[in-house]
């Protein structure tokens, strides 16, 4: 690959982290072909490649930062489009073990969109470039390897079942959780990826909700984590076509019904009254809707032995966590730009090398998120590290002074958002500010 001119990139799958990183590849290649499998819609819908396309999707501060980055003037589509602009965390109201955060501007918008229409925005805005073409109603089946192992095309089909062969200088697996490449890489003989993994046991229930009179134009949303040994969690929030999404979150098997008084009523069980006082004001607008995401997963093809040349993983086929804290387009975005800053060196023959090491600190730290949080609950498996109890002492202690302290609720909310690393919580200035809520 090293001295191959960049002709053609093709990318496995249509969702967000597919249009993201065609976004980033089409700046170094002549061609950049996107296989999506679904046909899809023309409008706004939810179709069968996105089985949590009906639930929240969380925006957070790093993904409008990048996708602003990637696809400049994204955010403003997808306001005109309808999306609604949630201040941090003026219009967010969030709960948790500690109770209620403060109710403060701390000078962050982000979107609070359906997957439907955030996917149509984004794909219009990708397919505007002109090196980029989208070939839907098409599966990849396969890839071409050259004696080196290094990955030098794909095989794939169409809906009418007519097959092809693509010669490709770079391939981006951006197919989800249900990627063939941990499989592909074995069957060639190239080895097994390692997994970190952590059984969440996590269920949703969404539906859509016409919020009363009374309402309209108010922007709050809410997100109520589980308390435990509460096993309820839940995300109400404004979005486009001027309703309420509500995701209602259940671990170990306690999942909300799908008719509308039950999903009401199971909402008594949250933390806190809001959500449950709001649903019985609103009138139910949707079917209601289900997904299970059981484990927590990031497959570690960073510590693989030999990883081939011409092959990239992004979005879920890399980094599958609990989507309840809203990183998901956050990590695809940031691998995004991880990919791009790895195409900047010129050196090919260590891209996926610089693109794993580029990413490494996001992942890490999203995975370190659903790590602290979820083991407060018993349903949860995995191995626990070993400072968990002093993460939690820490965080806890934090929550409590930023309930006071203005400028450690602002990089609270920052580094929650990914746009800070944690480390910035641990300067001598914050320590002393902790001192004394702390076990030493």
């Amino acid at each position: 690959m090293a001295d191959c001119k960049r002709e053609t990139a093709v990318v496995l799958g249509a969702g967000m982290a597919g249009l993201v990183g065609a976004a980033a590849l089409a700046e170094f290649f002549d061609h950049v072909l996107i296989f999506e499998k679904d046909e899809l819609p023309a409008a706004p819908a939810l179709r069968r490649g996105v089985p949590q396309g009906a639930h929240v999707h969380t925006f957070l501060g790093f993904a409008v930062q990048a996708m602003d980055t990637l696809l400049p003037g994204t955010m403003d589509a997808l306001y005109e489009a309808g999306a609604v602009q949630i201040r941090r965390n003026q219009d967010l109201w969030f709960h948790d073990d500690i109770g209620p955060t403060r109710i403060r501007d701390v000078g962050l918008l982000t979107p609070s969109v359906t997957r439907p229409l955030l996917e149509h925005v984004t794909r219009a805005r990708v397919l505007e470039i002109p090196n980029v073409q989208l070939c839907e109603a098409t599966r990849v089946i396969g890839w071409h390897r050259e004696q080196d192992n290094s990955v030098v095309g794909v095989r794939t089909i169409d809906s009418d079942g007519l097959k092809r062969s693509i010669q490709s200088d770079l391939c981006v697996d951006c197919s989800g959780r249900a990627s063939r490449l941990p499989r592909w890489l074995e069957e060639d003989g190239l080895g097994s990826v390692p997994v970190q993994r952590m059984k969440i046991a996590m269920g949703y229930t969404s539906g859509f909700f016409k919020p009363p009179d009374q309402f309209a134009g108010d922007n709050t949303a809410c997100l109520m984590l589980a308390v435990p040994p509460g096993k309820r969690a839940a995300y109400l929030t404004p979005v486009d076509g001027r309703l309420w999404l509500a995701t209602m979150y259940g671990r170990g098997g306690d999942m909300a019904p799908r008719d509308a008084a039950g999903f009401i009523e199971w909402s008594r069980g949250l933390a806190h009254p809001f959500v449950y006082e709001r649903l019985c004001q609103a009138e139910p607008a949707s079917e209601f809707r289900t997904y299970r995401i059981p484990y927590g997963i990031w497959n570690r093809f960073d510590r693989m032995p030999a990883f081939p040349y011409g092959i990239i993983p992004m979005g879920e086929a890399v980094t599958s966590f609990n989507p309840m804290y809203g990183q998901g387009i956050s990590l695809a975005a940031g691998q995004a730009l991880a990919l791009r800053d790895a195409l900047k060196t010129g050196d090919d023959t260590r891209l996926s090398q610089t693109y794993f090491a580029n990413s490494a600190a996001l992942n890490d730290v999203a995975w370190s998120v659903m790590e602290t949080f979820d083991f407060a609950h018993a349903s949860t498996e995995g191995v626990r590290p070993h400072d968990l109890t002093q993460r939690r002492a820490i965080k806890a202690a934090i929550r409590q002074v930023a309930l006071t302290d203005d400028d450690l609720h602002t990089l609270t909310v920052r580094v929650t958002h990914l746009l800070d690393e944690p480390s910035v919580l641990a300067d001598a200035n914050i320590d002393a500010r902790l001192n004394g809520l702390l076990d030493r």
